[in-house]
């Protein structure tokens, strides 16, 4: 997906800014609401922002869920949530999301 795309044209929030959200913390729409403002003029972006919250790693097809899960059951490294559930083992672009998800567990 390119960073640069454009996911809430109302309040001109790209992919990017999105993501810069998550690895700052958010993780949920309300977050991203207060955060980026995406979602909160016509909300025809709310579906493809949730999309968004919902992934970590695109290019392993990880949710946020899996990272989530791996974290609370021990793994406390990059390389070890790598390990049980593939994610940041390909570009590595989410590895400072992953990083933040290990930080915050949540």
């Amino acid at each position: 997906m390119g960073a640069g795309r454009k996911i809430c044209r109302c309040r001109n929030v790209s992919y990017l800014d999105i993501r810069h959200a998550m690895k700052a913390g958010a993780r949920d729409i309300e977050d991203i609401m207060e955060n980026t403002g995406a979602a909160t003029c016509c909300g025809g972006c709310t579906s493809e922002v949730l999309s968004i919250l919902e992934s970590v790693c695109s290019c392993n097809s990880v949710s946020m869920q899996e990272v989530v899960e791996a974290v609370k059951s021990g793994a406390d490294t990059v390389e070890k949530v790598g390990d049980i559930t593939n994610a940041g083992t390909t570009c590595g672009r989410c590895s400072s999301l992953i990083q933040n998800i290990i930080d915050l567990k949540r």
